[in-house]
């Protein structure tokens, strides 16, 4: 492995601890504030949108790839400073703004495009960069599960030093952007225009990775956190403890992913993987018991994200070194944006009748699925 990909791997590492750690603690945050279920649900929906907004619009600014970076990590410091300092829910909303900071518990944010194509660049042959590629996820949900046995661990609950714990990771994270040369991308011209081949690739699977974010929205770690929260009045500590495991299990199968589409091929590890995990998905509320649901929550870990180094493989092929920064731009910002209805419904959802949040995020992820499967079949690495 580049030296480089090692460090963006810590780098990714230590956004996804403050990515998981905001995105537990947001349903107890706002809670703090007076807001219920349905208001909760309602101000992730905003700030999942001023995030999407974010994303569509930082592409366009005309600096180098090193630049970007350390400026998206300096803004994100400044929104834990702004955290610190005032509480109140319009100011949060204008922090996760700020900051780019994704209530997902998962790295949609504008850095990961730029460091997808930078260990594209490192890692030049096919196996040494799905094997980069696993490790980079991995360190991410090895990561969200420190910060959810930190959250667990710490019982005094001051939202405060917690956002204090961020804003130093956030600082360390910055950092590691000084130390890292960026390889250097060439952007296309106008009259280099886009061949048709790769509008067709990035139209096609802008459009699957929207259905399938549709249905990860109603689902993310802070509207899981919400339903355990409703449905079992869970505190906290003990929504902490459910994610340690989820991301213990999550790292642990994302190391295994490499190995899978290495033998079965990357299309066939999105899609098989994927239906087994929104399966389980499906079935965490059939048995109305804490533990029950806990257990397929877990085997839906199993799975679920095996497809992530996959399918950051896949596009990171399939399209051209010239337009990977732009097209795992279009690639993130579709997929934050096909979420942000999720929570807004998803609140009402849990208002009316719990189960059916689960339902319905399960049967439109294996619509992907199997949408997915059809139009790449043929794709063979």
């Amino acid at each position: 492995m580049h030296r480089y990909t090692f460090m963006l791997t810590i780098s990714k590492a230590i956004r996804s601890f403050i990515f998981a750690a905001m995105a537990i603690i947001v349903p107890y945050y706002l809670s703090s504030l007076g807001l219920n279920a349905v208001e909760t649900s309602l101000v992730i929906f905003v700030s999942l949108v001023s995030g999407a907004v974010f994303i569509l619009l930082y592409p366009y600014v005309r600096m180098k790839l090193k630049a970007k970076m350390i400026l998206l990590s300096a803004l994100m410091a400044l929104a834990f400073v702004i955290l610190i300092i005032t509480h109140s829910v319009y100011v949060f909303v204008a922090a996760i703004f700020i900051g780019g900071i994704s209530l997902t518990g998962r790295d949609f944010s504008a850095y990961q495009p730029v460091e997808q194509y930078a260990i594209s660049r490192y890692e030049q042959e096919q196996k040494a960069k799905n094997s980069a590629f696993s490790i980079y996820n991995f360190g991410s949900y090895g990561s969200a599960a420190v910060a959810s046995l930190f959250l667990f661990l710490y019982v005094h609950y001051v939202f405060t030093y917690i956002f204090i714990v961020l804003l130093v990771l956030s600082l360390l994270q910055l950092a590691m952007y000084l130390a890292i040369s960026f390889p250097e991308y060439n952007r296309p011209s106008a009259a280099n225009r886009i061949p048709q081949d790769v509008r067709r690739h990035v139209s096609t699977l802008s459009a699957l990775f929207a259905v399938d974010a549709f249905g990860g929205g109603f689902v993310t770690t802070s509207m899981l956190t919400l339903w355990f929260k409703v449905v079992y009045h869970i505190s906290l500590g003990y929504a902490g403890f459910i994610f340690i495991i989820v991301n213990i299990v999550t790292a642990i199968s994302i190391l295994i992913s490499s190995h899978i589409s290495g033998k079965i091929g990357l299309i066939r590890t999105m899609v098989y993987t994927h239906v087994i995990s929104n399966v389980s998905l499906i079935l965490m509320p059939v048995i109305p018991n804490l533990i029950a649901s806990q257990v397929f929550l877990y085997l839906r870990q199993t799975t679920s994200q095996m497809d992530v180094p996959a399918r950051d493989s896949f596009t990171n092929t399939i399209i051209p070194p010239d337009y990977r920064v732009n097209s795992n731009s279009v690639f993130t910002t579709v997929r934050t944006i096909g979420q942000v209805s999720g929570p807004a419904i998803g609140g009402f959802l849990i208002d009316a009748m719990p189960p059916s949040l689960l339902y319905v995020a399960g049967a439109t992820k294996i619509i992907y699925d199997i949408s997915l499967y059809i139009k790449y079949h043929w794709f063979r690495d």
